[in-house]
């Protein structure tokens, strides 16, 4: 389970943040908000881009926050820039994937998990934009972290594309015991995947 405690972060003097909630694993939680209330900030500290200014992260009752980004068990998808633009989409999963831990059939399979099978050789301008995220989420997958945070990941697709998403989204979250967080500013992304609401204000 991914616990947050206590968490709080100082920005200025006069804008600090405070979060404590915690997910289940095979659950995913949508973080929603106006701007500016910390969504992102939320994102940042679990990632690991910031550090809190007291409190406590963890997952199976082992604390993080105090982590370097590339040694918590975080995979982070964003809206845009997942992708390196002269590297084909077999090589972007891969290039991530350095230390022998998967190999090129591994990576097919899960193209072909992702529905996406056929654009291994491919460059990310030559695919649409929810074939280029569900890229990312093959990545993702391979990656195997036990968290997964998505900010924005899908909020400039149309929405069948966007369904599309969640569901892979869904099945990677429930088939690998995840705890998925998911930042939206749309109400119909909560209502289609059922999860629960994390209200920020």
């Amino acid at each position: 389970m991914l616990e947050v405690k206590n968490l709080t972060f100082l920005r200025t003097e006069t804008l600090h943040f405070s979060f404590d909630f915690h997910v289940r694993p095979a659950s995913i939680l949508a973080v929603q908000g106006t701007s500016g209330v910390g969504k992102t900030t939320l994102m940042d500290l679990l990632a690991g881009f910031e550090r809190p200014t007291s409190g406590s992260i963890s997952w199976s009752g082992t604390a993080f926050h105090n982590e370097m980004p590339w040694h918590r068990p975080v995979t982070s998808v964003f809206q845009s820039d997942n992708l390196f633009a002269h590297l084909t989409c077999h090589q972007n999963v891969s290039i991530g994937l350095n230390d022998g831990s998967v190999d090129a059939r591994q990576i097919d399979e899960a193209f072909v998990r992702l529905g996406i099978d056929g654009l291994q050789s491919r460059l990310p301008s030559a695919i649409s934009g929810g074939q280029q995220q569900r890229v990312t989420l093959t990545r993702a997958l391979l990656r195997n972290q036990p968290i997964l945070l998505l900010d924005e990941s899908f909020s400039a697709l149309d929405w069948d594309t966007r369904t599309g998403c969640f569901d892979a989204v869904l099945s990677l979250c429930q088939d690998r015991g995840m705890a998925v967080l998911l930042v939206s500013h749309d109400d119909r992304d909560a209502a289609y995947l059922g999860c629960d609401v994390l209200s920020l204000d």
